[in-house]
């Protein structure tokens, strides 16, 4: 009887088929081992694994004859740009109207500025030309911010009442921290979607509090030696436990990478605290000299943190993988210092008028050096069903100054 050949490109899972129940060429085909899906091609035999092809079906002069070999075709690798389309004109307009509507409501509209602001943003980055989308529902949102807006108050009223309930409560968010993390993670990549796929977040609860509580609890007792080591947990746990649609994201950094990113710190802090100290008792009892070791600290913070913000994320995206593809990040220390020091400087002298200008000019330089490198396209990733979950971790971590993303 008739037969051919059918080979994931994936898993390589092999299985051979009567031709008279093949479907159409061009059908898409689940594999039952992997649950990938690829075109059904009937001209090229699987020679690969990464390549998408079936054996012909035999004809009866054919059958008794074995078949000629064929080189294999590799998929050619390209890579996939991020952009941004969006400009300072557009976004102003939406800016001022959220600003504007968050007064008029005492605030009850942020969630539907929320919104608007994450749907423009998203809607113009794109990936190889498809950009994202948001579709978080704005009375979700209210629902956590109105949640996180009493217990923030209760804390408020708590810490002016008496420091014991107020330090309960401190203790009690910490104790509800990772569970924040992951709420809030798992809310805002299922509601972001990419070529109408949504992402999603495995909640690990165990080694959230693994990473966000108990590594973290250890890190005074170790002087802060320990801190690239806990960052290091956290953005692994992150990266691992996202996904677009059925297919994992991977962290391929090491511990060590994190330990060195931190090594110029080693010498710069001690020096400037040594110059601050020197100055301090050099010139003691000059009200000028006496400022100078803060405005030597002043000076040193900001382009400390800014290195290490720059140097986690490009490591960060430099080690992580989506199936075939890796992403590449080319951040620069001297290109955001300049950035973030116009945009305070345009910010500030404008009353703030500037600010959607600031926003957008900030996006579009961190996409323009974002890229994913890759065989084939994001086309063959299959779609996961996901339930909805509630907003208020989200919000309570954005009503208290948490930075949740990676």
């Amino acid at each position: 009887m008739p037969h051919f050949t059918l080979v994931c490109p994936v898993c390589n899972f092999s299985k051979e088929l009567d031709v008279t129940t093949l479907p159409p060429e061009g059908t898409k085909v689940t594999c039952p081992a992997c649950r990938s899906v690829f075109p059904l091609q009937r001209e090229e035999p699987p020679a690969d694994p990464a390549t998408i092809a079936a054996i012909p079906p035999a004809t009866d002069d054919a059958a008794a004859a074995p078949a000629a070999p064929r080189t294999p075709v590799p998929e050619k690798r390209r890579t996939l740009t991020f952009s941004f389309t969006g400009n300072a004109r557009e976004y102003f307009g939406i800016w001022i109207v959220n600003t504007l509507l968050r007064i008029v409501t005492l605030g009850l509209y942020s969630p539907w500025a929320k919104v608007r602001k994450r749907r423009y943003f998203y809607g113009n980055s794109l990936l190889d030309g498809a950009p994202f989308d948001f579709l978080a529902d704005p009375w979700a949102i209210l629902k956590g911010w109105l949640i996180a807006g009493l217990f923030f108050g209760a804390y408020s009223l708590a810490s002016r009442a008496n420091v014991i309930a107020a330090l309960a409560f401190m203790l009690l968010f910490f104790a509800i921290f990772p569970w924040v993390v992951v709420r809030s993670r798992i809310f805002n990549l299922r509601n972001t979607t990419h070529r109408n796929i949504h992402f999603g977040f495995n909640p690990d609860y165990r080694e959230a509090y693994r990473v966000f509580l108990w590594w973290q609890l250890l890190v005074p007792f170790t002087g802060g030696v320990l801190m690239p080591y806990v960052i290091f947990r956290q953005k692994r746990f992150l990266v691992e436990n996202s996904r677009y649609g059925t297919t994992p994201f991977r962290f391929h950094a090491t511990a060590g990478e994190f330990f060195r990113i931190f090594l110029p710190l080693l010498i710069l802090i001690p020096l400037s605290i040594g110059a601050g100290v020197a100055v301090a008792v050099f010139f003691k009892g000059d009200k000028l000299a006496g400022a100078l070791p803060v405005l030597i600290f002043a000076l040193i913070y900001p382009i400390t943190a800014l290195y290490v913000q720059t140097a986690f994320t490009n490591l960060t995206w430099n080690s992580t993988s989506l199936g075939k593809h890796r992403f590449s990040c080319s951040l620069r220390v001297r290109d955001l210092a300049w950035i973030y020091l116009s945009n305070a400087g345009a910010v500030l002298c404008s009353l703030g008028l500037l600010a959607p200008w600031a926003a957008v000019r900030t996006l579009r330089y961190r996409l323009r050096h974002l890229t994913a490198s890759g065989v084939g396209g994001f086309d063959a990733i299959i779609a996961a069903s996901e339930p909805q979950v509630g907003a208020a971790a989200e919000e309570l971590g954005d009503l208290l100054g948490f930075d949740l993303g990676i």
